[in-house]
């Protein structure tokens, strides 16, 4: 979803084998090209090279206009802006990857060590069939320090591959290959012990290539979610249970992948909750109580696995098994903060990495959390990153390219957005964007920004090729809550999902939600179990029970996910919800999941889940059929979704029975058309005239057969 603009040209020198018997060698000239919307007379280049003085760009035939430069190798790179005179100066749009000077934000050019060996993939493909070619070049440095062969890994393996040094060529071919991810990497040294930045091409083998919008994400709370090796259960003295460890793990998560468990709800990809390292020990949290960092968002050191969910290799196993079934993987990513035990604090306390000294803990007095997001922090103990320092976005971009890598993820939900500097999300976006950019392996970045229901101009702007693909939707969740948790007129949530349709664009891939672990559980919202302090409620007496023992809220529950599950974007299952797991506040909201002996209600509702889910990963339509209103009124909505040649209707009746006639469009237009109820299993005759009966408190999710 995401595009890597080209400001930056790596320019190879061919040279035949009288000139240089040993092949091509690199070069430090950088290329800047510009592509400007309207004809301009000049334009210059203001970079950081010779202290942003004016130096001018070529005009092409074609009206582009091109800059080049040979410049001394620089870890920070070189900051830059290019000068369109009267219309001022502008950040390069080809790029995403910028660094701040004070307080002015420049494009990015990178000028890394020239005399080191460099890799080019000037050809990759990939085929349905499992076969996988990939040809790459080779460039000596500058230093013409001669070169080793390549070495080339598949899935972990080592490849024989041709390596010719005089024109620096080699490729490798692959056949037979396993449906699911895989990854090759190329890496070279020179005799000097230089080495080139290494190549990682993960990509995948499928029958039919995967849209992020085809996906029903599960959230996967990883402590609550499944026991898989009690080994590692190891709960922190004199911390109360619901805030203290409880025994999930990746084995466990491995074991439901295995089991079938997210593939019988028709989950195309799974959010852990972050893998990281958390500190050992209790640390103050709200209403005067003591918590652990079983949630994960307390990372306390750099590319470590926390110890009570599993291994590197369990977590490993984990997308492994996920990857042979389709699955995609992302992981939470904690952009915004650190531990205070983290060993960055201790070695950058003073280098500009943390705003500490000019931050203050969000929501004191002075400290509003909107008041000041960027440098506050969320208590005194997770101290806030300075995403404005280069050096630290760096190291953090590294860290989170190896976690890409070693667990072999498919993307990164971005924890508290709005509490980042925008460069935050871009330089995540532009280290996958490299990827992309060679394999098409399509990564997802989605982002949290917790918003009311008018949150929709916060959420849109972190939303774009260079940035996010899409963030939860917090302006559609509070209709949704009222309308089907707490009774209120079905128009509000029409209007909420039209005012989307209208705001954002195309591609954008929010993700519609009717719960997380910040806030109450949507069942027990239906049951009217929830206090004016839902937090506060966590810690009370109060807390709701085990089992919910009524019908109204599981119907409200099955309305509501018949709603979320056939919406655009990437919806998303919280886990338990699909089961109606209560609970109130953080952490009450966070309770272990149910397993076994599921009440009637309970099965009933996983049941109808399963139904709509499997129905959207069957029907084109409802993956990415465009959106229409059919009838809209309090207690009735009927809506379709449909491509040029797929179509589907849903209805949601909380009354009496209707009959009434649909003015059904695109491929659904073409009267009469059977289809089939995904819930009842019954099929559905729409005659010419487009009349539909739907039963009294009801739903239908019709798919073509």
């Amino acid at each position: 979803m995401r595009t890597l603009g080209s400001s930056l040209v790596l320019v190879l020198v061919a040279c035949g084998p009288t000139e240089q018997p040993t092949g091509p060698i690199r070069t430090c000239e950088r290329v800047l090209k510009f592509a400007p919307a309207k004809s301009l007379d000049a334009v210059n280049v203001r970079g950081e090279w010779n202290a942003f003085a004016p130096e001018p760009m070529t005009r092409r035939t074609d009206g582009t206009w091109e800059f080049r430069k040979t410049l001394e190798p620089r870890a920070n790179g070189y900051a830059y802006r290019f000068d369109l005179g009267a219309d001022g100066l502008i950040l390069d749009p080809s790029t995403g990857f910028t660094r701040w000077l004070g307080e002015t934000e420049y494009s990015r050019l990178f000028a890394p060590d020239c005399s080191a060996p460099l890799l080019e993939v000037t050809n990759f493909l990939t085929t349905n069939a499992g076969s996988m070619t990939v040809s790459v070049t080779a460039s000596l440095g500058t230093s013409k320090s001669p070169l080793k062969p390549p070495k080339l890994t598949l899935d972990g393996e080592v490849q024989p591959a041709p390596f010719d040094k005089l024109t620096g060529v080699f490729t490798f071919d692959a056949t037979g290959l396993s449906q699911g991810k895989h990854t090759a990497k190329i890496t070279l040294e020179d005799e000097a012990g230089k080495t080139a930045e290494p190549v990682l091409l993960p990509f995948w083998i499928e029958r039919e290539p995967f849209k992020w919008e085809e996906a029903i994400l599960y959230f996967v709370f990883t402590d609550r979610f499944r026991d898989g090796d009690t080994s590692l259960n190891k709960p922190t003295d004199n911390v109360p249970t619901q805030a203290n460890y409880q025994g999930g793990d990746f084995r466990g998560v491995t074991q439901a992948i295995e089991d079938g468990y997210f593939d019988k709800l028709g989950v195309r990809a799974l959010w852990l909750s972050p893998p990281d390292a958390n500190p050992d020990g209790a640390f103050d949290g709200s209403y005067g109580q003591k918590y652990t960092g079983y949630h994960g968002y307390w990372p306390s050191q750099p590319r470590a696995v926390q110890s009570r969910f599993g291994s590197l290799a369990d977590l490993k196993a984990l997308t492994k098994a996920a990857h042979a079934r389709g699955i995609r993987v992302l992981t939470d990513l904690v952009l915004n903060h650190v531990h205070e035990q983290h060993p960055y604090v201790a070695q950058h306390r003073d280098d500009g990495w943390f705003n500490i000294g000019n931050g203050c803990v969000c929501g004191t007095n002075g400290c509003g959390w909107e008041e000041k997001p960027l440098v506050c922090s969320f208590t005194s103990y997770l101290p806030d990153y300075n995403w404005r320092n280069t050096a630290m976005g760096d190291q953090f971009a590294a860290d989170t390219m190896w976690w890409l890598e070693e667990a072999d993820l498919d993307g990164f939900r971005l924890d508290a957005v709005k509490h980042l500097d925008h460069i935050g999300g871009r330089t995540i976006n532009q280290h996958l964007a490299k990827i992309s950019a060679i394999t098409n392996t399509d990564y997802y970045l989605v982002g949290e920004t917790f918003t009311g229901v008018d949150g929709r101009s916060q959420i849109r702007s972190y939303i774009g090729p260079q940035e996010l693909d899409g963030q939860f939707d917090f302006p559609l969740y509070w209709p949704v809550v009222q309308a089907f948790g707490r009774g209120d007129s079905l128009v509000q949530v029409d209007d909420a999902v039209r005012a989307s349709e209208a705001y954002y664009t195309p591609e954008t891939l929010n993700s519609p939600f009717l719960g997380n672990h910040d806030v109450a559980r949507f069942i027990s919202i239906a049951a009217n179990q929830i206090d004016s302090d839902a937090n506060g409620q966590a810690w009370s007496n109060n807390k709701p029970p085990a089992t919910i023992e009524s019908d109204e809220p599981f119907q409200r529950t099955k309305w509501a996910f018949a709603f979320i599950l056939t919406q655009r974007g990437v919806p998303l299952i919280y886990y338990g919800d699909e089961i109606g797991l209560p609970g109130t506040g953080d952490p009450d909201n966070r309770r272990p999941m149910k397993w076994n002996n599921l009440t009637s209600r309970e099965a009933d509702l996983l049941d109808l889940m399963r139904k709509v889910g499997t129905a959207r990963k069957q029907s084109r339509a409802l993956r990415s059929g465009v959106r229409d209103t059919l009838i809209i009124e309090r207690d009735l909505y009927v809506y379709q979704r449909a491509t040029e040649d797929d179509g589907a209707i849903i209805a949601i009746n909380r009354a009496g029975e209707r009959t009434v006639n649909l003015s059904l469009q695109r491929a659904l237009s073409r009267l009469p058309v059977t289809l089939k109820d995904a819930v009842s299993g019954a099929s559905v005759t729409i005659s010419t005239s487009g009349q539909l009966t739907i039963p009294a408190r009801s739903t239908m999710v019709l798919i073509k057969p």
